[in-house]
């Protein structure tokens, strides 16, 4: 009888493929750290040194003179360390990875306002302008008396009056950051920007550079001079309305009393013309900083990262970068992949060989990689079918009870006849049932009640007596019509807002001319309405990524069928091509929802050269092309993938089993090519 032994040999687990945040977005951080010291810390300080030694200048002396004081140089370090620095921090600390999902400005506005990191960036902004403001007065003495920008007037009698003239410049300050955080809201700065396309140079921003100050130069002339006309309106309208109401009054008169005393206000303008000439120029130069630090930030920070080949195993770094959860490291992680793809180096080869050869991990790196893509490209094609709605939220599964079991009732048989006698009515009482029992007396009853009515009606009732002659049906109407007249008082702040929105815009109705009801109207239309590209990208929220998944899985594929040894590659085929062609069908279908859209215009339009409906028209094809051109990112990665797919493998598709309408589909693009 053999014997048996007991083996001290384990059964080694394969590893798996580490998470990303150990191994791919370690070596990324670094990268663009780099970046943000380097380039971005760098050059906007250069920037700023080169602003304030030019424009910022207190006295009359000569550029080189400027150029050798060491107090410029300390005054411009520190403009940017209080001015500049904070708002790229702030950019770096908020950035975010995914869109508003909003097709108006009002809703972005609105989704924008939800957000608590909205309040802080404003509060940065602010706060930089501001400091801005504190230092450019502190080293400019001479700018500060030639203004007279003392905290109170020079008065004996009155030594508490606030200065105008500060008042004027600090809240052109805060006006300007405001703008301008509602400009980056707008553009969606704080937002991660994809780009598949090759990095700009970045001695093209020195060639654009006249065009982004021309377009600050524009955006800060309309900024001021939209505040001097609100500081105008509060100077003659919102101030003396305050000080009508006693307990603001008591608060108020002591310090800004004289502000309303002062000259007209439509002549101000004219009497502070250098005092509006420096709040001018230092917006400008303060927006302009701001402006030039966030292109630098859109120009190095998406710039695709090469970090796999700095490990030892580069293919399981970059396939752990595939399987991250944030948005930003996916990017990076498939902008490398599809470089590794499509690039026909020996040493790139070599890659892709050991990438579809590996058995060490478990599961493999294919699987993996391939499991990914497709998870997330099923993740955008759901969001694009809700058409970038939030996914419903499923329902608890139902809560199961125990059955109760009921004893069994009693055999005793149940009466169904009264047990009691019936009580002996009175003749009297038999007599009224009678009557009452009678239809056609109960017919003559209704008629002779509805002719009382009727000549009730009919009857003069003295004036005295109208408040109290009111029917019982008619005093339930009222009451409902005065509840819905009388509005509720606001208990809340979003309440208490739109209460005086409501007033505002009656005010503004009944008592403003036609031309200002117009410019509201336009302005409330370009507010609320919807725009068909912003719907588009809002379907398509990933498009950007999911072109470059598309590209680097159709790249793989392509590159098996040379380079893949033991077919680990072709089982996936089917499943890969049939997501391609399923994105690509929902896809082509919703880019000819979006064509019908637009229709031209007619020859009889043409003819009466109505111009508000070729505006329009107008206005439908530009975003028509517009929202075309987002949809058609995914369409052409997948048309683009599908085609190489086909003509590489060609007749050896056949050998896979696809579903009929992806078989229909394939079948298109075989008899293309």
């Amino acid at each position: 009888m053999a014997a048996s032994f007991a083996s001290s040999f384990s059964a080694r687990q394969s590893p798996t493929v580490p998470p990303a945040s150990q191994s791919f977005e370690p070596l990324v951080k670094a990268v663009l750290k780099h970046r943000l010291n380097r380039n971005i810390f760098a050059f906007s300080a250069a920037f700023s040194l080169a602003s304030h030694i030019l424009f910022w200048s207190s006295d009359d002396s000569s550029l080189p003179t400027r150029l050798l004081s060491p107090s410029t140089w300390l005054v411009a370090l520190l403009a940017w360390t209080v001015g500049v620095l904070p708002t790229i921090v702030s950019r770096k600390l908020n950035l975010a990875a995914h869109h508003t999902v909003a097709s108006s400005p009002r809703e972005t506005l609105a989704s924008a306002l939800t957000k608590s990191s909205t309040f802080r960036i404003l509060t940065v902004y602010t706060a930089s302008a501001l400091l801005l403001l504190s230092l450019h007065l502190y080293s400019a003495p001479g700018i500060r008396e030639s203004l007279d920008l003392s905290v109170f007037v020079r008065s004996k009698k009155h030594p508490y009056y606030l200065n105008g003239c500060l008042i004027f410049l600090v809240v052109a300050q805060a006006w300007f950051a405001l703008s301008f955080s509602l400009r980056n809201i707008m553009l969606e700065r704080f937002v991660f920007r994809w780009s598949r396309k090759a990095p700009s140079n970045p001695s093209n921003l020195l060639i654009n550079l006249p065009l982004l100050l021309i377009t600050i130069g524009l955006f800060t002339l309309v900024t001021f001079v939209a505040y001097s006309v609100v500081f105008g309106l509060a100077r003659a309208i919102v101030l003396p309305t305050l000080l009508r109401i006693p307990l603001l009054r008591s608060l108020l008169r002591p310090f800004a009393a004289h502000f309303v005393r002062g000259p007209w206000t439509l002549v101000l303008p004219l009497r502070y013309l250098r005092l509006e000439f420096r709040t001018f120029l230092l917006g400008l130069v303060t927006l302009v900083n701001w402006e030039f630090a966030d292109t630098l930030f859109n120009l190095y920070i998406p710039q695709p990262v090469d970090v796999s080949h700095t490990t030892a195993e580069p293919n399981v770094t970059l396939v752990s970068g595939v399987t991250s959860t944030d948005l930003v490291f996916l990017h990076f992680a498939y902008t490398e992949l599809r470089t590794l793809a499509t690039d026909s180096s020996p040493s790139s080869s070599t890659r892709r060989i050991a990438l579809f050869s590996d058995q060490k991990y478990n599961p493999s790196l294919w699987s993996t990689l391939t499991r990914a893509a497709l998870l997330r490209l099923g993740h955008d094609y759901q969001t694009f079918l809700r058409r970038g709605r939030p996914a419903p939220l499923s329902s608890p599964p139902p809560v199961t009870t125990p059955a109760v079991t009921v004893p069994n009732p009693p055999s005793t048989p149940i009466l169904c006849r009264p047990i009691y006698k019936p009580l002996q009515q009175s003749p009297l009482a038999r007599v009224l049932n009678s009557l009452a029992s009678d239809p056609d007396l109960s017919r003559a009853t209704e008629e002779v009640a509805k002719e009382v009515k009727t000549v009730a009606k009919e009857v003069h009732v003295p004036e005295l007596f109208r408040s109290v002659a009111v029917s019982a049906t008619s005093a339930v109407p009222a009451s409902t019509v005065v509840t819905s007249i009388a509005h509720n008082p606001p208990t809340t702040l979003s309440s208490f807002i739109l209460f005086i929105r409501q007033r505002c815009c009656g005010a503004l109705v009944k008592y403003a001319p036609s031309c200002s009801r117009d410019i509201y109207g336009q302005l409330n239309e370009w507010l609320v309405r919807e725009r068909i590209h912003k719907r588009a990208e809002m379907s398509l929220p990933n498009r950007e990524l999911d072109a470059l998944v598309i590209e680097s899985l159709s790249a793989l594929v392509c590159a098996s069928l040379a380079e893949d040894r033991y077919g680990v590659v072709q089982r996936d085929i089917p499943r890969i091509l049939e997501a391609f062609l399923s994105f690509l069908q929902a896809s082509e279908d919703y880019q000819n929802e979006v064509r019908v859209l637009y229709v031209p215009p007619t020859p009889e339009e043409l003819t009466q050269a109505d111009s508000a409906v070729l505006r329009q028209k107008e206005r439908t094809r530009v975003e028509v092309a517009k929202a075309s051109e987002a949809i058609a990112v995914v369409v052409d990665a997948l048309k683009s993938g599908i085609s190489d797919i086909v003509r590489t493998f060609g007749d050896k598709l056949t050998a896979f089993k696809f579903p009929p309408m992806t078989a229909k589909k394939l079948q298109s693009f075989v008899d293309y090519i």
